[in-house]
């Protein structure tokens, strides 16, 4: 009982974090004017375009306010999210007591190091450049305007989309049911796609930061007896083994 109702503290927690950051909106990088001559020659058709650049098009140019304020939202809970669901999850586990939680919280320790450390070495052999250094649009987000020389060519893969991947598939292999699993793949879809929506990543690039986030949070699941020190194992923990079976439970 104690965990169920620490996964689904998480899940409110989420939502009350895509609620506030959907009432912020983003910046764009220059005037208006600028802004939005530059939106409507990249938005211009160009059959001749590669799939990436299509889909790039089709998101950033999405003018339905539903769309827009939605992904607004999941990008403005991404950093918040980032930095207080590690310490959202061992202070659950002090609260309750439960070894159960406990070890989810290592697990998503461990998986969040583990997938930055990751991101960080591929963003730097990778140098590829975001959209905006090539292509007629605006960066919208506030640490991309202006954007800074080294960042900018720091592309591939999304970091965004890699730690919400990995936060949540982590979490939710953890704990298995509709009510964490749902609203936490769709936060990580909203996240992974408010980068393209703000000009910042191309589609392969949030992409291949999904499938890196959710590797490693399979990974580490599936290792979880290997890697947890015995003090902070579940005692479940020893009957796993391989291979992996994800069942959701209603």
């Amino acid at each position: 009982m104690a965990a169920q109702r620490c996964a689904r503290g998480s899940v409110w927690l989420l939502v009350i974090l895509v609620w506030v950051g959907g009432e912020e909106p983003t910046r764009a990088q220059s005037s208006p004017s600028s802004s939005g001559a530059s939106t409507t020659s990249f938005c211009a058709e160009a059959p001749d375009r590669s799939l990436d650049l299509r889909g790039l098009g089709l998101v950033y140019c999405t003018t339905q306010p539903v769309i827009s304020g939605g992904l607004r939202g999941a990008h403005r809970s991404a950093r918040p999210a980032f930095y207080g669901a590690v310490p959202a999850a061992w202070g659950g586990a002090l609260l309750t007591e439960d070894a159960a939680v406990r070890a989810a919280a290592y697990r998503l320790t461990l998986t969040q190091g583990l997938t930055y450390g990751l991101v960080v070495g591929a963003k730097h052999a990778v140098g590829r450049a975001r959209p905006y250094v090539h292509w007629p649009l605006e960066a919208r987000a506030d640490r991309h305007s202006p954007p800074a020389p080294g960042d900018a060519h720091l592309s591939f893969p999304s970091g965004h989309a890699s730690l919400s991947a990995a936060l949540v598939t982590s979490w939710g292999l953890s704990f298995p049911r509709w009510y964490v699993v749902a609203p936490g793949a769709l936060w990580a879809l909203g996240v992974a796609l408010s980068r393209v929506h703000l000009g910042v990543h191309y589609p392969s690039d949030v992409l291949a930061g999904a499938v890196l986030g959710i590797g490693v949070g399979l990974l580490v699941h599936q290792l979880r007896h290997a890697v947890t020190p015995p003090p902070l194992r579940a005692s479940s923990d020893a009957s796993f083994g391989v291979p992996l079976f994800l069942q959701v439970r209603f």
